[in-house]
């Protein structure tokens, strides 16, 4: 089996101080994206395809905006994939916007 292509090395959750503190924010560091930072607008499973489908907002690049790129979407897809299957192991999960906890 060929090796899939991982457009970045590593991603993380970030924090936009303010631009808006209702959604959580990923970067992507090193290779072909690094320094994108998306989010998630709209994610839904469809249990009769067994499949994700979702749509994203890119906030932050440093070269041309990835946005539509076939490698680009993909990579967020495994990660969407990755956060889901993480929350439902450890069942750490809210439904619903985010809490801002700030005073």
């Amino acid at each position: 089996m060929k090796d899939k292509f991982i457009p970045f090395e590593k991603w993380s959750f970030v924090d936009q101080h303010g631009r808006d503190d209702s959604h959580w924010y990923i970067r992507l560091q090193g290779g072909k994206y690094d320094g994108v930072v998306y989010r998630y607008l709209d994610v839904k499973l469809n249990d009769t395809t067994k499949s994700i489908n979702f749509d994203y907002e890119v906030v932050d690049h440093l070269g041309d905006n990835p946005h539509g790129d076939a490698r680009f979407n993909d990579a967020l897809g495994d990660i969407l994939r990755s956060i889901l299957a993480d929350t439902m192991e450890k069942q750490d999960f809210v439904l619903g916007p985010k809490e801002n906890n700030e005073p």
